[in-house]
């Protein structure tokens, strides 16, 4: 525990209600979970307590679901939940495998990695606030073999501003100076900025067998000054990307790892390129 930090409430102490009760039992790890009604559900689960302690892959999670997309789907779908991407992820991950999930959120990825029983994990998450619910989660279970790092991963070092949005702290935009586009009433988060490959390396990862990244948008430029600055021997074997929503973007970011003939795509998803590496 930091100095300055509340001591850590023990399980159970934000129980669920009987509403969020019922919404889970109807749609975690059932055929529901993945259907149109698991929308009506989450916005029922939001509706109840701000905190609410649960089991997400067998291990405790305090989860924030009223602001926190990630939380909430977590807490209600679990596994069926970027159920596409977490198969392919199983199906690579082992003991010996190591993992680096950038933009970890509440670590969702980063605890299904656990579950699959890899030993090196690195959870990456800019905003600091949810770094502090993640760490608080793993001190819930057992001691896990992930490593937290909070900071933003950039091109270059320094200082920035990440602005979450959509009342969404999961969401947000990083900008490397003060924006003056801040509205009213929006909180600007001081964070620090680290290029990737310093992050890694700090980690003491000689090779990665998978990388998730999220970083709303930023990925282009992350991995472009990444690829040019480390050995082929960092270059992770298999990607999970998150899908730009621009087009222009999604371009520059198929162009760099595929067009140059360095991935192949191994799949789609609504929101993911699985991507793996053309030696593998």
């Amino acid at each position: 525990m930091r100095p300055g930090q509340a001591a850590l409430a023990s399980f159970g102490s934000y129980p669920m209600t009987r509403r969020q009760h019922l919404a889970r039992m109807l749609m975690h790890e059932r055929p529901l979970g993945r259907g149109r009604l698991r929308r009506v559900a989450v916005s029922w689960f939001q509706q109840g307590p701000q905190i609410v302690d649960g089991t997400l892959f067998g291990y405790r999670v305090r989860f924030y679901p009223r602001d926190n997309q990630t939380d909430a789907y977590g807490a209600i779908c679990g596994a069926l939940y970027k159920r596409r991407e977490l198969r392919w992820l199983r199906s690579i991950l082992s003991p010996d495998a190591s993992f680096v999930d950038i933009g970890a959120n509440m670590g969702f990825f980063s605890l299904y990695a656990a579950r699959c029983h890899t030993r090196k994990i690195l959870a990456v998450e800019a905003n600091p606030v949810l770094m502090d619910r993640f760490r608080e989660t793993l001190a819930l279970n057992e001691p896990l073999p992930i490593w937290c790092v909070s900071c933003a991963a950039g091109a270059t070092s320094g200082n920035g501003q990440l602005r979450p949005r959509h009342h969404d702290v999961g969401s947000g935009q990083i900008s490397l100076l003060p924006s003056k586009k801040t509205r009213a009433g929006q909180q600007a988060i001081a964070i620090p900025i680290r290029p990737l490959k310093d992050i890694v390396q700090d980690a003491g990862l000689r090779t990665i067998t998978l990388m998730k990244l999220d970083i709303e948008g930023m990925e282009h430029a992350v991995l472009d000054t990444y690829f040019r600055d480390v050995s082929p021997m960092l270059y992770p074997r298999h990607l999970i990307l998150e899908r730009p929503v621009r087009r222009e973007a999604q371009q520059a970011l198929e162009h760099l790892l595929i067009a140059s003939a360095i991935y192949r795509i191994s799949g789609r998803t609504r929101t993911s390129l699985l991507l793996s590496r053309n030696s593998c």
